[in-house]
């Protein structure tokens, strides 16, 4: 299938418009209005981001300013970062989950002097802080409803409108900026997640972004008659990598669900045929699975956990290039027949695979997707490199690695066990911190720059990179062992039941955790034992609960080493809340600050 040629095309405005120029009928984007889904051309994306990229002219804005979109995942956001890239700006996004403290600090430090604010909600965070911003000269709203007689604060339609007029009076100023963006312009920031202090600005340049556009989908191949699900935050790197930038290469269309609570639904209305997901979403399908198996007839149980078996021995025997007889083939027709496809169902029934990244997923995860035929495939990155450094190849992928490294990308790991690259999609650094930058961009004895990721882990003979944890988070146990806590995290929260969990036990002669409660998993079991509660916190006090949860530790304890296994655990009343500092957007546990709001109920578990 045709795609662009990346040694004409260096930039990702250019390449949008290639798409713009020679697809411009074609159907890329879907998206629900009051209700009823509704298609748009490549031709409504390019018309619609020049018009706000004129209305952005008009107001003034120069090339290397900054502009802020603060807004759930939604058609607008991607069409907005088309108009701030081609004309030669800087997209600075903003986590909708933010607290006002956060989103000043973002639009203060990007030095943002327009804000594209998606509704009510983050107009009034807006306007609480907006004046210790005084670079901000306008904030654009991009719901339909916001209040009247605002100075400086208009709709995205009247923007719209105003770009429009300009467009008429200034033919081809768009084109003249979208001619002046060069390759190794910066075009967008994108802000760490911040575990260990302020996030800091990633800086990408179009040569980042079109080298892994380049070489992903080598790994994994897509294509134009491909359809995508967009629902995780496009503030962060893996989702706009894959929800968008790749896209421009590959040509596929994109569904833009209602929301991540509605993601399920619009999966069975929409059928993609590849789907991106954090290791937490393919955790809530499991649960929802082994949920409903609970609750099966016995006879429902044993065609389940049959057929669960075939796919494994078949799965397996593939794997180590033997073929499968008559017999096990017939089986597993049978078996997708009873089983698996009720399970495909619920990603739509269409997927060709799935991939997992911005965090660690658990193998046991992969293994059973695989057995029953949804090839789950996982990559590893991080901000600073672009969103991807390696990944599962199709056909090649080994289970409990992050894969092989992209073309163009070289690994080593240091003396300490740290993962460093270089590589194209690495980026030039951080905005406005010369410390930082200097602490992750490192020359060697010959002068080459190399990226220290602060991820520990090694290759394997063929190549393949296997994390063991992040380098901070280490524990060494009073008894002399090396734990990687992110792995234990990982095994719990295949419970159906935990939703977070964080490991604790430096220094201590064992292992403890701190858990957070599936709401609605563990909602469900107190209406099927009867429980009478009044809040998530009184039912995290239950014995019921307490043994249930003591129950699920102990059966996951057994894919452990002795010193590696939970002997003691606090349920939390509530979930960690990023309002209080103790979890990212992206729902990474900020453990400093975890320890500290905790300290008695950790103390409590080594009295």
């Amino acid at each position: 299938m045709e795609r662009p040629d990346i040694t004409s095309i260096n930039t990702v405005p250019e390449l949008f418009w290639h798409n713009v120029e020679n697809y411009r009928d074609d159907i890329t984007m879907w998206r629900k209005q009051r209700g009823v889904w509704e298609s748009h051309t490549w031709g409504d994306y390019g018309d619609w981001s020049r018009d706000i990229g004129h209305a952005l002219i008009a107001q003034g804005l120069k090339s290397g300013d900054k502009i802020s979109i603060i807004s759930e995942t939604r058609m607008e956001w991607v069409v907005l970062d088309m108009a701030i890239m081609g004309i030669g700006c800087i997209t600075a996004p903003v986590y909708p989950s933010n607290t006002e403290e956060q989103v000043k600090y973002i639009v203060k430090h990007s030095e943002s002097k327009v804000v594209f604010a998606e509704d009510q909600e983050q107009l009034d965070k807006m306007l609480v802080i907006w004046k210790d911003l005084p670079m901000v000269k306008k904030i654009v709203v991009i719901d339909k409803y916001y209040p009247r007689n605002l100075p400086n604060v208009i709709s995205l339609d009247g923007y719209r409108d105003l770009g429009q007029l300009h467009r008429g009076e200034n033919t081809g100023k768009f084109e003249e900026r979208l001619k002046l963006v060069k390759p190794n312009d910066i075009i967008s920031f994108t802000y760490t997640s911040g575990t260990t202090g302020n996030p800091k600005a990633g800086m990408f340049n179009s040569k980042n972004v079109i080298t892994v556009a380049k070489n992903l989908p080598d790994m994994l191949p897509t294509y134009r008659t491909d359809l995508g699900i967009s629902y995780l935050p496009l503030s962060h790197i893996a989702e706009r990598l894959l929800g968008h930038f790749i896209k421009l290469y590959s040509g596929y269309v994109t569904v833009f669900a209602d929301s991540l609570e509605d993601m399920p639904y619009n999966l069975r209305q929409s059928g993609p045929t590849i789907m991106f997901g954090t290791p937490r979403v393919f955790e809530k399908f499991y649960a929802r699975i082994s949920i409903a198996i609970k609750d099966a007839s016995l006879f429902q149980k044993t065609i389940y956990n049959w057929a669960l078996g075939v796919g494994k021995n078949y799965t397996e025997l593939k794997d180590q290039g033997g073929k499968p007889n008559l017999w096990l083939k017939l089986n597993k027709i049978l078996a997708h027949f009873l089983v698996y496809r009720k399970i495909k169902d619920m990603f739509g029934g269409n997927i060709r695979f799935l991939i997992s990244g911005a965090a660690p997923i658990s193998p046991n995860i992969i293994r059973y997707f695989h057995w029953i035929g949804l090839d789950i495939y996982e990559g590893y990155g991080l901000t600073e490199t672009t969103g991807i450094v390696t990944g599962n190849k199709m056909g090649k992928a080994k289970i409990g690695s992050v894969g092989q490294a992209l073309a163009d990308t070289e690994i080593r790991i240091a003396e300490d066990g740290e993962i460093c690259t270089r590589c194209p999609q690495n980026i030039s650094g951080y905005y406005n911190n010369e410390e930082a930058t200097n602490e992750l961009l490192i020359p060697d004895e010959k002068g080459d720059i190399w990226l220290h990721t602060g991820d520990i882990g090694y290759l394997d003979e063929e190549g393949y990179l296997f994390i063991t944890d992040r380098k901070k988070d280490i524990i060494i146990t009073a008894g002399g062992k090396n734990v990687a806590p992110q792995n234990i995290e990982n095994l719990l929260k295949t419970s159906p039941y935990i939703s977070l969990a964080m490991v604790y036990g430096d220094k201590k002669p064992y292992l403890t955790a701190l858990v957070t409660l599936d709401e609605d998993e563990i909602a469900k079991f107190a209406r099927d034992k009867k429980i009478m509660y009044q809040d998530l916190a009184d039912l995290s006090k239950k014995q019921e609960v307490l043994d249930l949860l003591h129950h699920e530790i102990s059966g996951l304890n057994r894919d452990l080493a002795s010193y590696e296994t939970v002997k003691k655990f606090r349920i939390l009343e509530e979930e960690l809340d990023q309002d209080k500092d103790e979890v990212t957007p992206t729902l990474k546990v900020k453990r400093k600050v975890v320890i500290e709001h905790y300290q008695d109920l950790i103390k409590e578990m080594y009295a």
